[in-house]
């Protein structure tokens, strides 16, 4: 697919797109992170989200959805997550994805200190699109599966500048 992120905007999160976004849903052995029946998708809660929840935009009008980020600032660092559309993925965008956000998350926040993200040492795509971003190792935690409350190994990832 040819995807120009030149052209995508980070915006705010809405209601409408948050709907949206509460519905994606990934093949096996990714489904673990499907939103869509999820009982408590955090999305459909605008309550849960705070200032820090963003969607990345594209089309003339910006109306596509392009992925969900999230950021949460913690003593001067910006730990970021995020999910690119399943119709996009395993195309070779993520990486394009991923700078983009940055870029993004940098020029809305005003943050041009360090970013980290946590990843499932599992999950080898994600790892390698991270890497190619710009992402690299830091360490490996123990942590729970969000949705199963299984333990897995994480790795934490900082991007670098």
């Amino acid at each position: 697919m040819n995807m120009n992120f030149r052209h995508c905007v980070l915006c705010a999160l809405t209601e409408k797109a948050a709907a949206e976004i509460s519905l994606w849903e990934w093949p096996p052995p990714y489904d673990v992170y499907s939103f869509k029946g999820r009982p408590n998708c955090y999305l459909m809660d605008r309550s849960t989200w705070g200032n820090e929840q963003f969607c990345l935009l594209s089309g003339d009008s910006l109306e596509t959805v392009i992925g969900q980020v999230a950021c949460q600032p913690d003593q001067g660092a910006l730990w970021v997550g995020w999910a690119l559309a399943p119709r996009l993925c395993g195309q070779g965008l993520g990486a394009l994805f991923v700078q983009k956000a940055v870029l993004e998350l940098r020029r809305l926040k005003g943050h041009e200190g360090r970013i980290f993200l946590k990843v499932a040492a599992s999950n080898q795509r994600a790892i390698r699109a991270y890497q190619k971003a710009g992402f690299h190792y830091r360490a490996t935690e123990i942590d729970e599966v969000p949705y199963t409350g299984q333990p897995e190994s994480f790795w934490v990832m900082q991007a670098g500048r």
